[in-house]
This record gives structure tokens, C-alpha cells and sequence, in this order.
């Protein structure tokens, strides 16, 4: 299974969250930058989960999907509570990261998984896309 467009969007998306996480930490206030930064995240989030969607489109183990839309869930949950007044912006990047950084080394592992033992996982072997 290939999930290189899924891969890219996503480390994107963590190059960007920590980019604004530190612009929020040294602007000290909210305001318009918190605003703007959950929206582009959102909108990367978006991009991931498109990307997934159609590199996912072959596998049929549920919880492997399932793990990938939590993931995505929780970096979406915490990308819009940083628009938050008051937000706790160390404890919204750490659930973001946390939900994320393992998520670029699982996506990883599908890709290089062989056919052997992705078809050991769902019942039927699996075609590899380039």
C-alpha cells in the first residue's frame, strides 16, 4: 500500500502547527494569528484526510481506518481550540503532536508492509499502487 501523498500533506501540516505554535508562543496573545492558524490547520487537516481517502481506498481492515480518522480527529479538535479565548496552547500542541508524529510513522510502516502481511492482516492480497 502506498500512502506518500498522505505522508506529505501530513508532515506539512506538523511543520505548520509547530510553525504557528511558536509565533503564538512569542506573540503572547491570541487574537487574529490564533484564529488564523486554526483555520490553515483545519484546512491542511482537510487535505490529509482527501490525501487518505484515496490512498485508502483498498484497505479493508477497520482498524487501521479507524486508527488514522482518531488521529485526525484529535489533531482537529486541537487545531480548533487554539482559536479559543484563553486556550492552553502547550497542552492543544501536545495532544496535536502526540496524535500526529505517530501517525506519520504508522502511515510509514503501511507503506513499506509487504503484500504478504498486509494480506495476512485483511484476508486478500492487496495491489500496490506506485
Amino acid at each position: 500500500m502506498r500512502t506518500l501523498a498522505t505522508q506529505m500533506r501530513l508532515r506539512r501540516l506538523l511543520r505548520t502547527q509547530a510553525d504557528y505554535h511558536r509565533r503564538l508562543l512569542e506573540d503572547g496573545t491570541a487574537g487574529a494569528l490564533a484564529s488564523a492558524a486554526s483555520a490553515r490547520l483545519l484546512e491542511l487537516l482537510r487535505d490529509v484526510r482527501s490525501a487518505w481517502a484515496s490512498e485508502s481506498g483498498e484497505l479493508v481492515v477497520t482498524g487501521l481506518q479507524g486508527y488514522v480518522t482518531r488521529s485526525l480527529a484529535v489533531m482537529a479538535a486541537s487545531a480548533a481550540g487554539i482559536a479559543r479565548p484563553g486556550a492552553d496552547l502547550a497542552r492543544l500542541s501536545a495532544e496535536f503532536r502526540d496524535a500526529g508524529l505517530p501517525l506519520v510513522f504508522f502511515l510509514r510502516g503501511l507503506d513499506d508492509s509487504d503484500a504478504p502481511v498486509l494480506a495476512e492482516l485483511t484476508g486478500h492480497v492487496l495491489a500496490r499502487s506506485a
